[in-house]
């Protein structure tokens, strides 16, 4: 019999999130334009997404031919973090985050059998990002949430966002990080750098700044996972710990143990498009702490992540149940 396959990292933004912008959104600084190229984009306090709202980001019926191709039972789904609008005014950032997730919530509603859905918080006020999360996990069902990999630029370890942090741990859900499009000048756009150089370099930042600033001591049971294979944090960790040691007094942050006694806290996904790379990662923290993400449906995603596993020969069939199931089910609460 066919193991089971969790895909934990994939986006998706309904037509009633686009019909709810239309709609209302105007009047909290976000709206639907169309641009010169013909390109639908959602402006979003003033910044349009990076990118064009794709149609299969809307698309459930490609959505669910995708997964039955692949290979994927359940998909967890979360928002775009181009909507995350950490910039708005806060009672505009927790209308945008209520709108993605009740939408996501009915999506789920009608097909709970292939889907989960990650919350988005308006992590500009933490206590109302802290609500936010209760509502949705507690009220809407929710079993994770996705959080961007800083707060325009403040990092993840800022004391303020420690309301935010206790209710995750509360409430224990997993904390997606995932970075957002970027405000970065046109050297970081060429090539497509900022998306391929970028978002590993940001989710770097984050979790560096979680483990040297103290977020898991002060909340030693958050489990906060890390996309895109987790940037560079498990190849580089010791020289990351090395910095708790040796960084000038100014620049310590306040962790109070070897970073190695976090390493728990830390999950990943199988994001990598790499081998070599995948086989590095397992090595390092282990198939518990590693679950299969696609990162659909853009471009960068994985096109065919149950192979992605499966070809890896150094794997036996725990890793892979594990890797397929067992540690996105856990993380998750799914059975």
């Amino acid at each position: 019999m066919k193991a089971r396959c969790l895909d934990i990292h994939a986006h998706h933004v309904g037509k009633p999130v686009i019909d709810r912008i239309n709609a209302e959104g105007e009047k909290h600084g976000v709206k639907v334009v169309k641009g010169e190229d013909g390109a639908t984009r959602i402006e979003v306090g003033g910044r349009l997404t990076g990118m064009p709202l794709i149609p299969p980001l809307s698309d459930e019926a490609a959505r669910l031919k995708w997964m039955d191709e692949a290979g994927i039972d359940v998909q967890l789904l979360s928002g775009w973090m181009d909507l995350a609008g950490y910039h708005l005014p806060t009672e505009a950032g927790q209308w945008l985050s209520r709108v993605q997730n009740e939408a996501l919530a009915e999506m789920v509603a009608q097909r709970p059998d292939r889907y989960a859905a990650a919350a988005m918080v308006p992590l500009q006020d933490a206590a109302l990002a802290a609500d936010e999360l209760r509502h949705a996990v507690q009220t809407l069902g929710h079993r994770a949430v996705q959080i961007g990999a800083r707060v325009e630029e403040e990092g993840l370890d800022a004391p303020q966002f420690d309301a935010f942090w206790a209710a995750a741990q509360e409430l224990h859900v997993p904390v997606i990080i995932h970075p957002a499009d970027l405000a970065v000048p046109p050297r970081m756009r060429r090539l497509f750098l900022h998306i391929l150089v970028g978002n590993p370099s940001e989710t770097t930042f984050a979790a560096a700044a979680l483990l040297l600033g103290g977020v898991f001591d002060r909340f030693p049971k958050l489990r906060v996972l890390l996309v895109h294979g987790g940037g560079c944090v498990p190849y580089q960790f010791g020289r990351i710990d090395r910095g708790r040691v040796t960084a000038p007094p100014f620049a310590k942050g306040p962790v109070k143990n070897p970073l190695g006694q976090y390493a728990d806290n830390l999950y990943y996904d199988t994001v990598l498009h790499d081998d070599a790379a995948f086989q590095c990662l397992i090595a390092r923290v282990g198939s518990s702490k590693v679950a299969l993400g696609s990162d659909y449906p853009f471009p960068l995603r994985d096109p065919d992540p149950v192979k992605f596993i499966n070809k890896n020969n150094s794997l036996d069939d725990d890793a892979r149940r594990a890797l397929c199931w067992d540690t996105g089910a856990a993380l998750l609460g799914l059975k």
